[in-house]
Parts: C-alpha cells; structure tokens; sequence
C-alpha cells in the first residue's frame, strides 16, 4: 500500500543491485521525511531480492535511538541473518565477543589499535561471505547505528571493490546527526559508487491509488483531494483517515462517508513527532501553541527558545513530511493532538509566553484573549482590559460562550474590587442582550455596587439600562450620576455626552415622573457613532411630551422617523432607539406606517439571532397588528415576544406584549385565553411606565368583556390619572376616555361619557386618526337615531383610513343596528354583510348587528336583486339616508333651529367650548379608481346608491329609471372599477349622495 507512487524509487534500487553485481554501485542511501514510506520501500526491495535473486545473501538490520551505544549491534544483526555452518558461526561469535571486549576496554581507555583490528577482522568476514556468492546489506535509519558498526559499514563500502556486495540504508532527513554519524555521512558522499534516491510525500494521484485499493474508484475519485489536503501527502496520515473512516465498511457506506480526521488520523501525527528529534519536536508543539495566530520562525524561535535557523529548519522538516502546511497544521485535530500530549505546566506556560508576545507585537484582542484563557492563572497588567476587549469582539460576532469565558477569566484575573465589579458589570450587560431572565439575578448586585461606589463612569452608565428594565428607577438615576465624576464638565446636563444623554432620554420615557428626578437634556449634535443611540429616543421623550399634535406634528414626527429608520444600522447599540423611533410613530396615531418598518427591522434581528432586538420588535409587532385589527399576527407575535424572552426576564416591559395578547384574546373571544395571560405576575414597577398603561387598558377591555364595568371604568380612569400626572396626556399611547366612556354608557352614565368624549375631541388630532375614530363611534351612542348614521360614517372613514379591521367591523355593526332601528333594512343588511367580512378577516368575536338576518347574509354575493319587499317600499320612504345638506359640518336634525352640539362639528357659536374643529366627510376623488378611469354622473348616482346598500328597484324608483337601465349601470361600473359585487364597491361611493 505504501509503495503507491514508489515504483520508479524501487526500479532504482533494483538495478543497483544488478550494477553491484558487475562491481558497480557499492552503496544506495534512500532518505526523505518522517513517515514517508522508506522502511516500506526497503522492506520491498528486499523482498525482492529474496524472490529473484537466487544465491544472493541478504542481510537485514534495523537500528533504534536506546541500541546506539551497544557496540558492534548492527553488525551481530547482520550476521545474524547470514545462516553460517557451524565451523564458521563459531568464529564469528568468537570474533563478535572479542570485538565487544575490545569496544569496552576502548571506552575505558585502552588503545584505539585494539578496536581497529577488531573492526578490521568483522570486515573480512563479510568479505568472505561476498566472496562466495552476492551480498546485499540493508540498514533502516541507520543514523541510530552505533559508531562501530558504521566503521564496519564504511569500510566495507569502501574496501570491497571488487566483491559483490550492495549496501542499501535508510536515513530521516533533517535530523541531529552525532558526531560519528557525520563523519559516516561525510565519508560515504565521497565515494563514487554511492547513490542517494529521496523520498517525498505521495502526489495526489498516488493517494487516489491508496483510496481505489481500498474503497474503490469511485469513492477514489471523489474523496482524494480533500484526503491529500488533509494528509499533505504523508503515507501514514492517509492510512490514519482511512481507518477514520471505517474503509472496512459496506459499499453503501462509502459511497456516503464523508472524510474527517478523527483518533486515528491524531495519534498518527503525534507518532510522527515524536520519531522526531527534539528540536522539531519544540518547533511543532511551538506551533500547536500559536496556532493561527502565529506569524513566521521569528515568533516561533522567540516563544520555544530556538535559534532562528534551528526553528526555520525544523519547520521546514515538518513541512517537507506533510504535518504542516504554511507554517499551521492541516487540521484543528492535529493541532489539539498535539497540545494533548504536553504537560499541563508546560502547555500553560507556552501559551502565556504566547500571550504576552502577540501582546507586545499590537496582536488583536481576541488572538491575545484564546492564549490567556489557556494559560491558566497567567497575570499581567494588560490581561483584564484584553480579556474585557475581546469578549466584545466576541459577542459582537455572535460567539457568545468566548465572550463569557473571556469575562469570566477577566473577573478571576483582577487585581481588585473595582475592576472585579467592572469586569462583572459588563458580563451582565452582554448577558442582558442573550438571555435577559438570566441576568435578572445580578440586578441587586448592581444596585449595591452603584450605591457603594464600586462602579463608576461608564461602567455605572451602561447599568443604567438593566437597572430602568428591572423596575429600579432611582438606582438608574443614581447610576447615572455615578458615571459623571465629580467637576466633570460633562455632568450638566446641557454638555452631557451622548451615552448619557441616551440614558437619561430612557429614564425619562420609562419613568415620566413629573418630579423633577429626571433632568431632560437639551438636544445636541452628537457624533454619527453614537447619534444612532440616542436620535430615537429623543422623538420618543418629545412625542411624549409635546401631548397630542396636529396633522403637521404628525408629519414632522413621520420624517424624523424615517430619517432614523434609513440612517441607522441595527445592532446591540441602535436597538433601543429604533424601536423607540418606532414607537413614536405608534403614539402619533401611525401603526400602519410604523408595520411596513418594524416587519423589515424583525427580520434583520431574526437573522442576527439577537433575542433582546428580535423579542422586543416582536412585542412591538403585537402592538401594531393589536391596533390595525389583525388579531391572528397579535397574538402570534405576542407569543414570539414572550418566547424569545421568559416573561420574567421582560422586566416593566413586559406590560406591551402581554397587553397585546389580552387584547387579541378578548377581540377573538377567548376570554379563558386573556384570563391566563392576567394570571402571569408582572413587577409593581410596571406600573409607573407606560407599558403600564398598555396593561391597565388591556384589563379594562377584559373586564369591560366580561361585564365587570366598574373595575372597567377603574382600569381606564387609572390610565387617565397616570397620564395626566405624567403630563403624556397622549391618546395615540391608549385612548383611555373612549374606552372609559363606553363603560360609562354601559353603566347608564351618558352625562360622564360626554364630558370625556368632548375631552377626547378637543385635542388636536391629526386629519387621519384612529382615536378620532373611536370617538366618533362613541359619541354616535349618546345621539338620537336620526343623527347617529352620519357619525358612524365619519368614525367609518376615520378608522379606514387609519387600518383599523377591527374597530371598523364593530363600528359597521353599530350602523347595521343603527339602520335596523331607522326601518331601513337594505342599508342594515349591506352594514352587517361588511361588519361580517371584516370580523371574518380579523378573526374576530361576530360582532352583535341586532339585526335577525339568516346566516347566508354574513355573506351575501350581491344584494342588489331585486327585493320582494320593494313592493311595500316606495322611494321616499327612505328617509334615513346620509343627509345631502351640511351646517358647519353637522347634521341638520330635525325640529331645532340650530344643530346639535357636537365634537365633529366646526368651532362655531353653536359648538360646544373646547371642543375639535369639524372634519367633513371625505369626498369622492376626481377620479374613481387607481387607474384614473372616470365614471359617468349617471353611473356615478347609481353606484353611490347601490354602495349604500338600496337594491336595483330602490335606485330605479329614486332616480326614476328602469330597473334595467339600473343593472346596466352597474354592470359599466363593476367593470370599471374591476370589482364583481357591489359588496366590493369602494366606500368613498357612500359619501356621494345621488340628487
């Protein structure tokens, strides 16, 4: 097997043994690296020998580094194999003894006349024997011989001319060499008849041929490469991978097996160092050491000890024997191997010296940091802030167990309290952002640190988060004065740096105390690295505390969060400020603009495998879908937001993607489902946060679900007390008096309703609003039938335009009823078909339309066929339709002067004080669909009818045309306006009323 590629070598050797028996070539010297096959390649040739060359003596020996000092050894093994009679035997054990007598009387200092008759005799011996027939003598590794059995050999090469003998050795290239055997070397090159044939490692064509010979050609073909990389060609390492791979198997195995150095392919390599010299033996386990961070001989003869030229050489024996490759090992398992079998003492001690030069030549953190964590208790006064530097490198790439081995060294390394509470502050940092829950337990720790003074500056500062997240306002506080020393000019307020400034912003967002605990920092330029951080959370603060805006702040808060959103890279460092830009654009009544943003920054966080980002984009998600009625994704996102983060690793925060799932669960009807999340303990903190307020209104609407209205009103009222201290009265953060005065009308309180409700809309809110909204369906309930249908519209197009399914549906289900009570069933069955739908999409709790139409209408295809009941109608029995005249916005109501007071309407003498000016129904754009196809005034009346739910006989007798003319008009605008049912027809339609 090993022979594969030597068989132009073994030609070689052949036909010098052909050439000795002419008197040609006397001697042949095979050398070449470790383990590449020359024990093998001589093995052969003797073989050979033996089965062609009949009448040919072949003498064999092999020597050894413990038989070096045995005198006359190789030569007893030698004669050994000669099969002398008897006569003949006697006298050369005679002469072997007398030979061994003399080689120790030499030592002790007898004369050297003694030892050379001595060598001469055993010389004539082999004379003797060439004398009568051929003579070939084979040495393996004959650097291991003893000094006088190379005398022979050399003599013997040299004085047998014309004799018939061939003497074939062996010898491992870049060796040490004893003194005798240069002189053996240096004598042999000298002769004429000697030959030197080098062996190398194995072509990548000779291990496809030690593959095919035991996995077959096929498997050959497709696995030689990788073996010859791995293996650089060196016999021994082939052979090693194969047994790795179990090339014993079955066929189908290895048509699958895949190539790995395993125990074989390691213990392999470390026998092949250790035939090794010493030198290169260093040199290798030097490398195992530096590992990649090793740079050149330079490196490797400063860290072992070695001359420069003594390292060089020996990484070039290693290299020449396919153990190395460029200066590292081929494989991680060679180099773990080899660091296995050196003493622990010994292991430690070369990798802090490796430490301290990759240190001292500017190496990077990291490379420094994996030789100090193998170096044991190695202390140096640059080894902590290296440990702390690479353990940020580390998890910022994503390998998160280095980082925290790398602290945890760090913390063992310190040389005091200080340093140790430093190292410990920034181990519970990098653990807050992989698992929040576990780094809940060091939050009393660091609170004591601030208080004590063991952390300051921007050690204190980055506690500053944990402590806010786990419900310690004034500890975060503390925190942050901490970091400001004293006399720093940073620590006014004005000049703050932006690290605290970002802090002091979080602070004021998650505690919006209205004492003056919290100091507000003045918005400063701040440098592109840390703008990012702190950018976000200014919106966020100012949203807050600017209250409710107009449509113009809402564009403005709409630019700068995009601004953010385009401009910062998400990472550990941006995370808090993107989600805070986020979520300011909630507060300003933008849920559908801030969806698009956050489903794109979830998926960036879901392929950092980043938890905190990934959960709290999520949580945020849950929020959203919460307020555009998408109740599936609520609480499909709610429940990612808890799973990526264990509920009690949430801290105040958990209050957001909590309230989300009650919310979603009691929309859907679970209310089993929204009692369990209640159940879930959440920290008393919460509740002075506005992830309080989002949990405060999600109780309400659970209780307001259950028929418990007081603990409702209570839950709203709270929420609205909270906001008023707090001075962040905004309703895009929950719209608390909508809610509180629903459970007031539910409690018979229309009074107490009102009153909010006139609160509600005397805020500047802007054009489109979800809250505008919901106020507008409140408020319809507290009017007489006749002014309830053009409210209900208004709160129609308030919440379509802001994406809310969910309200929209129960608002169209109010309209149904409304319609039902007016007696104009047409209108009632067209509002609840799209209540239906629209629950159906959201995957809602039917809303109540207090309409009894069979279950087919929750459907209906198209109720514009001609209704059995026109009969008993005529056209102007109806006489409840949304009304064409218009005072200052309100609806003229029937027996009074003047129009009733109203939040809708303008600011008019007859408007109620403080309350919003009016906002008119959305009129019909100039053209009727997205294309810009323009419908006629005829089909216009009819489609505008037919959208407000009158059947084909109601439009004709309205307009006075033929039902058939009805049906071809419809018909026209279906297929302009590419819908197929009247159900489908746009809702501006309905805001045109038909002369």
């Amino acid at each position: 097997m090993f022979l594969a590629g030597r068989n132009d070598e073994l030609a070689r050797l052949v036909a010098a043994g052909g050439h000795s028996a002419g008197g040609g070539v006397r001697a042949v010297t095979v050398s070449g690296p470790v383990a590449t096959g020359k024990t093998a390649l001589l093995h052969a040739f003797c073989d050979v020998v033996a089965d062609t060359c009949d009448g040919t003596l072949l003498l064999r020996a092999t020597c050894h580094p413990t038989e070096r000092d045995f005198a006359f050894g190789v030569v007893r093994q030698l004669l050994h194999d000669a099969a002398l009679d008897g006569p003949e035997a006697d006298v050369v054990a005679r002469l072997l003894e007398d030979a061994s007598y003399t080689a120790a009387f030499a030592e002790a200092g007898a004369p050297g006349g003694l030892m050379a008759r001595a060598v001469q005799d055993l010389c004539a011996v082999f004379a003797g024997l060439a004398r009568r027939r051929a003579v070939v003598v084979c040495v393996d590794d004959v650097r291991h011989c003893d000094p006088v059995s190379l005398d022979v050999l050399v003599r013997l090469i040299r004085r047998t001319r014309s004799a018939r003998v061939l003497v074939v050795l062996t010898e491992r290239e870049y060796g040490v060499r004893t003194p005798s055997y240069s002189d053996f070397a240096a004598e042999l090159d000298r002769e004429p008849e000697h030959v030197r044939i080098r062996l190398g490692v194995l072509s990548r064509a000779a291990v496809s041929v030690v593959l095919a010979e035991r996995l077959g050609a096929a498997t050959a073909a497709r696995l030689a490469a990788e073996t010859h990389a791995l293996s650089g060609g060196n016999p021994l390492l082939v052979n090693a991978l194969l047994d790795d791979l179990g090339a014993t198997r079955a066929d189908r195995f290895r048509r699958t097996a895949t190539l790995a150095a395993g125990d074989a392919y390691g213990r392999a390599l470390v026998g092949c160092l250790h035939r090794l010299d010493p030198i290169a033996l260093s040199a290798a386990q030097g490398l195992a050491i530096l590992g990649e961070s090793g740079s050149g001989a330079a490196d490797l003869a400063e860290l072992t000890g070695l001359e420069p030229s003594g390292a060089a050489a020996a990484v070039r024996a290693l290299h020449d024997a396919g153990l190395v490759e460029a200066g590292h090992f081929r494989d991680p398992r060679a180099r773990t191997a080899v660091l296995d079998t050196m003493p622990r003492g010994e292991r430690e001690a070369g990798h802090a010296r490796a430490a301290t030069l990759l240190h001292g030549d500017g190496g990077s953190a990291s490379a420094v940091a994996r030789h100090l964590m193998a170096a044991g208790e190695f202390r140096a006064p640059w080894a902590v802030p290296t440990l702390r530097a690479a353990a940020e490198d580390a998890f910022g790439e994503g390998t998160v167990g280095q980082a925290v081995a790398c602290l945890k060294l760090a913390e063992r390394l310190a040389a005091d309290e200080r340093e140790r509470a430093s190292v410990k502050a920034l181990f519970v940092g990098l653990e807050w952002l992989v698992n929040p829950t576990a780094a809940a337990r060091h939050v009393p720790w660091l609170g004591q640190a601030v208080r004590d003074g063991s952390l300051t500056g921007p050690d204190a500062l980055g506690c500053a988060r944990y402590l806010a997240w786990f419900g310690r306002p004034d500890e975060a506080q503390a925190a942050i004065e901490a970091s400001l020393l004293p006399g720093d000019p940073n620590a006014s307020v004005g000049e703050a740096p932006a690290e605290v400034r970002a802090a002091r912003a979080r602070l004021r967002f998650w505690y919006p105390d209205p004492e003056p605990r919290i100091a507000h920092a003045r918005s400063l330029p701040a440098l592109p690295a840390t703008l990012g951080r702190v950018e976000g959370l200014d919106l966020l603060t100012s949203v807050m505390a600017g209250g409710p805006a107009g449509e113009d702040r809402c564009r403005e808060v709409e630019s700068r969060v995009e601004s953010i959103l385009r401009t910062v890279r998400l990472d550990d460092t941006t995370v808090e400020s993107l989600t805070s830009a986020l979520t300011a654009l909630v507060y300003a009544d933008r849920a559908a603009d801030a969806r698009a943003w956050c489903t794109t920054l979830l998926e960036r966080a879901a392929s950092r495998h980043s938890p905190v980002a990934h959960a709290l984009f999520a949580g945020l998600l849950a929020e959203i879908c919460v307020r555009q009625g998408d109740l599936p994704d609520a609480e499909e996102y709610g429940r990612l937001a808890l799973t990526r983060i264990h509920p009690a690793g949430w801290g105040v925060a958990v209050g957001v993607p909590l309230a989300a799932r009650i919310t979603s669960a009691v929309a859907r009807g679970d209310l089993d489902a929204a009692a369990r999340h209640l159940e879930l303990p959440v920290p008393g903190a919460m509740f002075r946060t506005p992830a309080g307020l989002h949990y405060l209104h999600a109780c309400g609407r659970y209780n307001l679900a259950t028929g418990r209205l007081d603990a409702a009103l209570h839950d709203f009222t709270t929420c609205g007390r909270l906001m008023t201290a707090w001075g962040a009265d905004l309703p895009g953060i929950v719209p608390w008096r909508v809610h509180a005065a629903r459970a007031h009308i539910a409690l018979g309180g229309h009074e107490a309703a009102r009153e909010l409700l006139v609160q509600q809309m005397a805020f500047a809110l802007p054009d489109t609003s979800r809250t505008r909204g919901l106020a507008l369906a409140a408020w319809a309930e507290l009017h007489d039938l006749p002014q309830r249908p053009a409210l209900l519209w208004q709160a129609i197009d308030e919440l379509r335009d802001a994406g809310d399914r969910l309200e929209l549906a129960g608002v169209y289900a109010s309209l149904s009823g409304t319609y039902r009570d007016l007696g104009d069933f047409g209108r009632a069955r067209r509002a609840a078909a799209r209540a239906a739908h629209l629950t159906a999409t959201c995957q809602a709790r039917p809303p109540d339309t207090a309409l009894p139409l069979p279950g087919r209408l929750a459907a209906v295809p198209d109720p514009g066929a001609t209704d059995p009941r026109d009969a008993e109608r005529t056209a102007g029995e109806s006489a409840h339709e949304r009304p064409r005249e218009w005072t200052d916005g309100v609806p003229e109501v029937p027996g009074t002067d003047a129009p009733e007071e109203s939040p809708v309407g303008r600011r008019t003498p007859h408007t109620a004080p403080g309350s919003a000016p009016p906002r008119r129904a959305a009129e019909p754009p100039t053209a009727d669909d997205a294309t810009g196809v323009a419908l006629s005034g005829a089909e216009r009346r009819v489609a505008a009818l037919a959208a407000q739910g009158h059947t084909n006989r109601e439009i004709s007798r309205r307009l006075f045309i033929t039902v058939s003319t009805v049906e071809q008009h419809l018909t026209r605008v279906y297929r302009k306006l590419g819908v197929a049912r009247r159900l489908d027809l746009p809702s501006w339609l309905e805001t045109h009323i038909a002369g």
